[in-house]
């Protein structure tokens, strides 16, 4: 039987609600029904257990109520077929008519249903996990909570089919508990909770199949959201012409770097000199000067916000960068007053991060209009998510799609929600990094992000990109030069040896 298993993950994400409500007529539209649909589900889970298992294997297929249980019988049907040693730990009843005729061809080839509290003392050497699916909308709780912690603990190998179960395969939300699979492999549409949030801790190697109803699929719903994946820097990070200068590449402004925290100002000014800026001017506190000018390709003015040179800078700027330690002292406050009132008055692109996010929310949380004008890119990490939206940081990590949804809204901007999983949303989609590397928690390295963006932006023009497309890029040139430099450690690294390995991934072509 046709599966179309691939480990090449589409780009298109969708939400589970979408995959329920269309691959019965998507099936229809290519020929089958949801019989079918179920054959091909279990055996597209049972090729990639194959490629996992030897033939004496013992395997432990664990089945609840749904049709990702039928799923799981069919899987059971095939591995005995092949001659493969399985056993069936089921939980309740099927609920559909796929899943009952699954369940009965289990039957009628001599295989046996025994209680899922029974599946340890069987002592298997591999688990199937078809228990719960897309539609878990609760916590786990009883019996079924009580197998998924044993299946961890047990620290056995684990097929998820479509998703493992007690994660949300809507937010990537750990629901009280959740199977920690070796491999997940999702059907007819990839589930954006499987991309953020908790999701990396669970999946494993990710498969995807189609069931051969992908093309029906897709033109009956358009994605939820969308899959960054390095090959679109092949595209939007062209090599230059031969014949080019400095001005062609544009001038970024940083206007950070308050008294005691030079290094995060240095950081997205280097980041954005190595990601391709023609020129970068840092404005920081007069204190600060010569720690940022170590860089000798910087140009570094300690200003106050109502010095007369301040003007010119910031006049001749092409992208603005504030935030990186701009501070909450008076500097930096009247720097950000600065910059609010001239971004009413003469917009420039700007990227606001770190501090200024926190001298913006505290102008909404008093009640304030947004002072600044649409447009600009705003790169949130959690904490400054929540302060912005006036809610806890817990209340972002349940729902991360929609908190990075309503602050695009309520900031009418591009808004990189930082994270694994970072989310870049705009007014016409959302999009998701997967990239990165756990050593990336390490302090300077949202302002190297910052760094990058803005070195984009001022380049968008050469590039041919908007802001989305530039922002969109330089989160996955972030990503991937932190997992280049990380070489597989997930601690120890700094944020100054991802900005090494920037022009490796702003070159895509020489990479």
């Amino acid at each position: 039987m046709q599966t179309s298993l691939t480990s090449s993950i589409p780009q298109q994400l969708y939400s589970p609600e979408q995959v329920a409500e269309f691959e019965a007529e998507a099936a229809a539209r290519a020929g089958a029904d949801l019989w079918q649909l179920m054959q091909r589900a279990g055996a597209a889970a049972f090729e990639c257990l194959q490629q996992q298992i030897k033939m004496d294997t013992q395997i432990a297929v664990l089945c609840g109520p749904g049709n990702n249980g039928g799923d799981g019988y069919v899987v059971a049907q095939m591995a005995h077929s092949k001659g493969y040693p399985v056993r069936v730990f089921a939980f309740g009843e099927p609920k559909s008519p796929e899943g009952r005729r699954a369940l009965q061809n289990w039957l009628e080839v001599g295989g046996d249903i025994e209680p899922l509290t029974d599946w340890p003392e069987q002592e298997p050497d591999y688990v199937v996990d078809a228990l719960l699916g897309t539609g878990l909308n609760t916590d786990v709780r009883g019996d079924i909570r009580e197998c998924i912690e044993a299946l961890n603990d047990s620290a056995l190998p684990v097929l998820a089919i479509d998703v493992p179960s007690g994660l949300h395969a809507n937010t990537g939300v750990v629901m009280g508990v959740a199977v920690r699979a070796r491999h997940t492999v999702t059907m007819i549409g990839v589930k954006r909770g499987l991309t953020t949030a908790m999701a990396a801790d669970y999946i494993g190697q990710l498969w995807f199949a189609d069931l051969d109803i992908q093309r029906e699929f897709r033109l009956l719903t358009e994605p939820a959201a969308w899959w960054l994946q390095e090959a679109q820097l092949q595209h939007d990070l062209a090599p230059r012409k031969k014949v080019c200068q400095k001005g062609d590449f544009g001038h970024v402004l940083i206007i950070g770097g308050g008294a005691g925290m030079a290094g995060a100002a240095r950081l997205a000014a280097t980041a954005a000199l190595r990601s391709g800026a023609g020129k970068v001017t840092v404005i920081c506190e007069p204190s600060e000067v010569f720690l940022i000018g170590q860089q000798p390709e910087l140009m570094v003015r300690g200003l106050l916000a109502d010095a007369p040179e301040a003007e010119e800078l910031v006049e001749r700027a092409s992208v603005i960068a504030i935030g990186p330690g701009l501070g909450r002292s008076h500097w930096g406050r009247q720097w950000w007053q600065r910059f609010c009132q001239r971004s009413l008055e003469k917009p420039t692109p700007a990227v606001i991060d770190a501090d200024a996010l926190n001298l913006l929310a505290l102008q909404l949380r008093d009640g304030e209009d947004l002072p600044l004008s649409e447009g600009h890119v705003f790169t949130p990490h959690p904490g400054e998510a929540a302060r912005l939206l006036q809610c806890q940081i817990a209340d972002i990590e349940q729902n991360r799609w929609l908190a990075s949804n309503t602050l695009q809204e309520l900031l009418t901007g591009t808004v990189v929600l930082k994270g694994a999983g970072s989310l870049i949303s705009t007014s016409a989609a959302t999009a998701v990094c997967t990239n990165g590397t756990p050593a990336m928690a390490v302090a300077g390295m949202g302002d190297v992000l910052t760094g990058i963006i803005a070195g984009l932006l001022a380049q968008a023009p050469a590039l041919g990109l908007n802001t989305e497309a530039a922002t969109r890029a330089a989160v996955l040139v972030h990503a991937l030069a932190a997992e280049f430099a990380a070489n597989g450690n997930t601690r120890g690294m700094l944020a100054s040896d991802v900005i090494a390995e920037i022009s490796r991934f702003v070159n895509p072509k020489n990479n």
